[in-house]
């Protein structure tokens, strides 16, 4: 049976920006509602496809994360390196760069908002090893969805205190092996970071089915509702 689809709500408005960040200058794509509310801001980060191949789904998560009520960037981070998508050796190369491009995206968005509550972090797969170098040791990244990732190059001694953590995983992946990054990091975690919590898939791989894709966006507007607004 094929997934119901939900019609997108008109209220969510689309817009570009550019964003002085890792001493150049990146485009993010911002999701929001009309209006003038106070919301929690989130910083959506694609993988290795980039915006060409990541970047549908990642519009999906993004417009669903607003249609919850959150602020939402999409942020094209390749923009930096010039970068379309990405093999191994240009992720080795250039992943230093992509995270600081990512902590001033973070600031940045702070700053222009006015609001120095902090950010959540969704990252899938490439975004996801970001998204975990990003929060850690940082008071601006008040929760992370980690997708598909893991901690780069196995150096789980360089995460820090953590904040809140959903680990999204599908135990049939084969980019990113579910024993080899998310196993050895589920422990990691609950010793750094304040709440870990996790969502495996028994039979999904990298690229999620869009019926467990819908079941991820729930989990992940979910995760950011409790751990980025008052109770």
């Amino acid at each position: 049976m094929l997934p119901t689809l939900a019609l997108a709500d008109p209220d969510v408005q689309v817009s570009t920006i550019s964003i002085p960040a890792g001493g150049g200058t990146v485009r993010a794509t911002v999701f929001e509602k009309a209006g003038t509310a106070r919301r929690p801001a989130i910083v959506v980060l694609h993988g290795a496809g980039g915006m060409i191949f990541d970047g549908p789904e990642m519009r999906r998560v993004s417009r669903h994360l607003a249609e919850d009520g959150n602020a939402v960037y999409l942020l094209h981070y390749f923009n930096r390196t010039g970068t379309v998508a990405a093999f191994d050796a240009t992720m080795q190369r250039h992943f230093g760069l992509w995270r600081r491009t990512v902590v001033d995206a973070v600031a940045e968005i702070q700053a222009r908002r006015g609001d120095a509550s902090p950010v959540g972090i969704y990252g899938y797969s490439l975004g996801a090893f970001l998204a975990l170098f990003t929060a850690s040791d940082n008071p601006r990244v008040g929760a992370v969805v980690e997708h598909a990732g893991g901690v780069w190059n196995g150096k789980l001694d360089r995460i820090g205190k953590m904040p809140p953590v959903l680990m999204i995983h599908g135990e049939q992946d084969a980019r990113v092996p579910f024993t080899k990054y998310a196993t050895p990091l589920v422990p990691e975690l609950r010793a750094r970071g304040r709440r870990l919590e996790t969502r495996f898939f028994p039979t999904e791989g990298h690229t999620f089915t869009p019926a467990a894709m819908m079941t991820v966006r729930e989990d992940a507007a979910r995760f950011f509702r409790r751990w980025l607004r008052p109770p």
